[in-house]
């Protein structure tokens, strides 16, 4: 089963507060602000884009772990240690898509030393290490948590046939990341292509030709038009 997201209510503040937001140059206010007791002030304070070092390294050891994603989401010197550890328990979210994976700062290299982890979503990333491997992507085709499966499912290595295989598995998360994993079969892709259920996550295959796709589109803006009139 897969791990769950812990619950993140930010006091429904996702941005930081405007007055903070306009001191984030000011490195006095800055470390002035982040002992403050209040979190929704740290939390502010974590959305600043480039913080001192000293206000890096209290915010990374903030036990609101709210301010920690801040800082991975928004501020460019977050230490990769505390990036690993956020990456632990986050999936990333729409308003900062790939955070904190796509972090400038998150390390790639050592990250097989998860390959057991028992935290899906560390033991996921030993497919980023440089050193990690085509057979160890084949491994974790067959993991039994999906976002493990997920993760090997993107990953152009893994060979046309279990590529075929996560295109059908019992997950939906880790069939549409095999939909759209440019590797997958032309076959394949075409078989979804086709499918209603499958049709409108394949056709962002970025495998799939432009001229293809404007096709598609004109299709099903004259199907569209035929069903309303």
């Amino acid at each position: 089963m897969a791990a769950e997201v812990p619950d993140i209510d930010p006091d429904g503040q996702t941005t930081a507060l405007w007055w903070i937001g306009a001191l984030h140059e000011d490195a006095e206010a800055m470390r002035q602000l982040a002992a403050s007791p209040k979190p929704l002030i740290r939390r502010s304070v974590a959305r600043a884009p480039r913080l001192p070092t000293d206000v890096v390294a209290a915010l990374a050891r903030d036990q609101d772990r709210v301010v920690r994603l801040f800082l991975a989401e928004s501020c460019d010197d977050a230490p990769p240690e505390m990036l690993l550890e956020v990456a632990g328990w986050w999936d990333g979210s729409l308003s900062f898509p790939g955070r904190p994976h796509n972090h400038p700062n998150f390390p790639r290299e050592g990250l097989l030393r998860y390959l057991a982890d028992p935290n899906p979503r560390l033991r996921a990333l030993a497919l980023d290490d440089p050193a990690s491997t085509s057979a160890l992507v084949e491994q974790f085709g067959y993991d039994p948590d999906p976002i493990v499966r997920s993760a090997a499912g993107q990953d152009q290595r893994l060979s046309p046939g279990s590529l075929r295989r996560l295109a059908a598995d019992t997950d939906q998360g880790v069939r549409r990341r095999a939909w759209l994993n440019p590797s997958i079969p032309p076959d394949a892709l075409v078989t979804l292509l086709l499918d209603a259920h499958s049709a409108e996550h394949a056709a962002r295959n970025p495998v799939i030709p432009a001229t293809v796709m404007r096709r598609m589109v004109a299709l099903g803006r004259l199907q569209s038009a035929t069903e309303t009139s």
